[in-house]
């Protein structure tokens, strides 16, 4: 640690630890030295060393268990906007594996959450599985009319590559994003006994022309998983 530095002797620790992290010195699922033993190795205080790895807790780099120690954390999947999950896992070449645990037909009164009323819908459910791991649920609405030959089979890939090789490009979503709580519902999905941070995703989404293709609410894991959202002022907006 230079101490001469005008940058705060906590950050530089921080910034020491993350660099070993991203060299994979300390790879995910790490236990790294307690504080005590930083403390003497950086010759710092137990105060500044516990506030550089508070720094880390809270981006998500670290985690404390109580009566364990701190832990490297898995990196997150980071989804940019518009892209299906399978082709984001291909593309940063990551095994999943995807589980069909739905497909059925159904009318669009039997859920709130669909238009067109008389009208019907395959509801589509799916989990995610990255090494043992569920991150994700995704339920699916999708208008029968639109794709009468749709197979269970079709699913076991990328939606988006299947809606376009039928001629029906996904363009654009109107989506919300909330955080949502733990219940009894989710521990049987993510198969855990632990509370997790949860991330819900509601979409509706359109052809180029402006027709609902489908319509989407997907919860996943916000620790093992992250969505990035670009986002622009349009010209003339705002005056």
């Amino acid at each position: 640690m230079d101490k001469k530095s005008p940058i705060p002797a906590y950050y530089q620790l921080a910034a020491e630890i993350k660099k070993k992290i991203d060299d994979n010195i300390w790879p995910p699922g790490y236990c790294i030295p307690s504080e005590r033993t930083l403390s003497e190795e950086y010759d710092l205080s137990r105060m500044t060393v516990r506030q550089g790895l508070s720094e880390l807790v809270q981006k998500g780099i670290l985690v404390r268990e109580k009566g364990k120690g701190t832990f490297v954390c898995e990196k997150s999947i980071k989804q940019r906007d518009i892209m299906s999950f399978t082709e984001m896992m291909q593309s940063l070449g990551i095994d999943f594996s995807t589980e069909i645990i739905q497909f059925d037909k159904i009318e669009a009164d039997e859920d709130d959450i669909l238009p067109f009323e008389g009208e019907a819908f395959y509801k589509i459910q799916r989990l995610r599985v990255v090494k043992g791991t569920v991150i994700g649920q995704e339920t699916v609405y999708m208008r029968c009319e639109l794709l009468p030959d749709l197979k269970r089979s079709d699913l076991e890939g990328s939606l988006y590559k299947y809606l376009d090789e039928k001629g029906l490009p996904f363009y654009s979503s109107d989506a919300s994003i909330q955080a949502v709580l733990m219940d009894e519902t989710y521990y049987k999905v993510f198969r855990v006994t632990e509370q997790i941070p949860l991330l819900k995703i509601y979409s509706r989404n359109y052809s180029d022309e402006g027709e609902l293709l489908f319509i989407e609410e997907s919860v996943y894991r916000s620790d093992k998983y992250m969505l990035q959202v670009n986002i622009s002022r349009r010209e003339g907006y705002l005056k």
